[in-house]
């Protein structure tokens, strides 16, 4: 078990991606607890029941965050692994793009990963070999059409990693990101052809795809990997219009 004895904290996206990586999680020997605001993508997976808890909290609003940490320290009395999550889009182009959606968005994509950072810090930083990975997107790396708030938030997302490994390194924790692109769970979409045909591997990807690759930063294989970025797009920003 690549995870046996560490402890996680998983914030934001109870489903898809969150709940794949969860799950993986606990099989790996982690204990994990995860935070969103809605219970409804936990509760009705059996395989988490009992064994990872979860808190309902708003992860963009620090107050909120920082009274669940005692809760989290109850439970696990450390943090190992920090995995943010959170991440929401809102479809409008530039131009009708409202000052309060542009503000959720970049709270929710961006600000989330900040606060919970800065929350749980005190949990990860007397105990070298943390790690914190935040999620990130494709389109904070190319941008997308009709998607300036969402592309905003998650590409702030990026350099938010690079300050973070460097300014964290002193405490021995490691700070990586995710971008993904492509990820689909449950059923088919109107645009996935057009999505399989734009992406080389020929495949959408799933939640476990990039559980995989969280588990790897979570674990003592990437001992060495620090700052980094690492795309998860089955190949789509290997081409011009990555993004399309």
């Amino acid at each position: 078990m690549l995870l046996q004895g560490k402890t996680a904290v998983l914030t934001g996206n109870p489903y898809g991606i969150g709940r794949a990586t969860a799950n993986l999680f606990v099989r790996e020997g982690a204990r994990v607890v995860c935070i969103d605001d809605t219970s409804d993508g936990w509760a009705p997976h059996a395989s988490l029941d009992g064994v990872a808890p979860h808190f309902l909290a708003d992860v963009s609003n620090a107050a909120e965050v920082a009274a669940l940490v005692p809760k989290c320290q109850q439970i696990l009395r450390r943090v190992d692994i920090l995995f943010n999550l959170a991440g929401r889009t809102i479809r409008q182009n530039f131009e009708s793009t409202t000052l309060e959606a542009w503000n959720q968005m970049i709270a929710r994509n961006l600000t989330a990963a900040f606060v919970c950072s800065q929350c749980f810090l005190p949990l990860m930083q007397d105990r070298p070999g943390g790690t914190i990975i935040n999620h990130g997107s494709i389109d904070g790396v190319l941008g997308n059409p009709s998607l300036a708030a969402y592309s905003a938030g998650k590409g702030g997302v990026i350099p938010l990693t690079h300050v973070m490994a460097h300014d964290l390194g002193k405490y021995g924790i490691r700070v990586n990101c995710i971008s993904t692109g492509g990820i689909r769970d449950g059923a088919a979409r109107p645009n996935d052809a057009d999505l399989v045909k734009a992406t080389p591997s020929r495949r959408t990807g799933t939640p476990e795809d990039v559980a995989g690759v969280a588990l790897f930063l979570a674990s003592a294989w990437s001992s060495y990997v620090n700052g980094a970025n690492i795309v998860v797009d089955g190949g789509r920003t290997t081409i011009t219009q990555g993004c399309a």
